[in-house]
Order: C-alpha cells, then structure tokens, then sequence
C-alpha cells in the first residue's frame, strides 16, 4: 500500500484584471472608514481576500494604488457639452459634487497621501493642474462668445476656482452630516457665476 503526501489546496489562480480590481475595491472601502495613514498592504490585502505577495505584482506600494484610483476620478470629471453655455459650467460642478459624493474618501486620502509622499504630491499636483486647464478651456470659450466676463487673468483664476472646489469639498465631506450634495452645487455654482459674470 502507497501513500501520496499532499501539500495544502491551491488557492485557484485568479485573472490579473480581476485581482487588480479587487485590490483597488478594497482600498476605496477601506479609505471609506478610515485615513490613507491608517492604510495598510495587509490591510488592504485581508479586505480583498488575497494574498499579500499578489499585491506587489499590480501595484509598487499605496502612492501607486492611490494614483491608480487618482486616475478613475479624472475619468469621471470628463463630460461633455457647449463650453460656452453657462449651462454646460453648471453641470461640470454638479458632475464634480457627484464625484465627490461617490469617491470623497478617495480624493481625501489623495490629499493625505501627498502631504506623505513626494510621487503622490506630484501626481496629486499634476491632476490639479488639468483640471484647472480644462476649467480655463471652457472659460476661454465663454468669453470668446461673450456668454462669460472677461477675468483679468483666465488661467489664475480656473486654479483658483479648481482649488477651492477642492479645499470645500472635502472639508465638506469631513465635517458631521457630511457632504450635501445639493447644497454644496448652489454655494459653488453661486461664487462661479458671480464671478463669470453670470447671474
């Protein structure tokens, strides 16, 4: 009589795609309880339910995972529409607020995160600086069609705007009762229409 000795169970292999989306899923839940400081690669890994060695063949650390979900969000900024309807300025605040809403604890721990690490802040900074670009984008062509003033300076003022949307938001998202989304569209769509000369 033959015996065979068996090692454990193999855990079946799962497809790159799917571990990678179920690392990323498990940071926004974990960031949705808790700060980017508290994050862990265990952490992160235990909330998955994988192992933690998969972790470093989708991602070279947290900046990394928290830039790839930095990405999804300027994905979901983009909309489309008139640039020049003061229509269209509108709604590219309320998509904003909506993104806020859905993935706030993501753009916080980005915040966070760039205050720690010298990549995430780069990265961090860079986003900012798209979205102020595309912001002065569709200012330029409202006031090109005369639908929007003309401010002293386009460029400094879309950062500014960007950044305050930024700054609000998710002081907003921290504060007891958290973010109300219709109430923070009307506080920022005020300041932007007065100051495009549009109300």
């Amino acid at each position: 009589m033959s015996t065979s000795a068996r090692g454990p169970a193999r855990t079946p292999r799962i497809p790159k795609d799917e571990a990678r989306a179920r690392i990323r899923d498990a940071a926004a839940r974990l960031l949705a309880h808790g700060s980017y400081r508290d994050l862990s690669v265990d952490a992160v890994m235990a909330e998955a339910g994988l192992a933690r060695t998969l972790f470093y063949r989708h991602f070279d650390g947290l900046p990394a995972l928290v830039l790839s979900l930095l990405e999804d969000l300027r994905e979901g900024l983009v909309g489309s529409g008139d640039p020049a309807d003061p229509e269209y300025l509108r709604r590219v605040l309320e998509h904003t607020v909506d993104v806020a809403v859905r993935h706030g604890p993501i753009l916080r721990a980005v915040d966070d995160a760039a205050r720690h690490d010298a990549e995430v802040d780069r990265v961090y900074r860079s986003f900012v600086d798209w979205s102020a670009q595309f912001t002065a984008t569709i200012f330029a062509e409202g006031v090109a069609t005369g639908r929007v003033r003309d401010v002293p300076d386009i460029t400094a003022t879309s950062r500014a705007l960007t950044l305050m949307n930024g700054v609000f938001l998710i002081d907003a998202m921290e504060r007891e009762g958290g973010l109300q989304r219709d109430v923070a569209v009307d506080v920022l769509w005020t300041i932007w229409a007065r100051v495009l000369g549009l109300d």
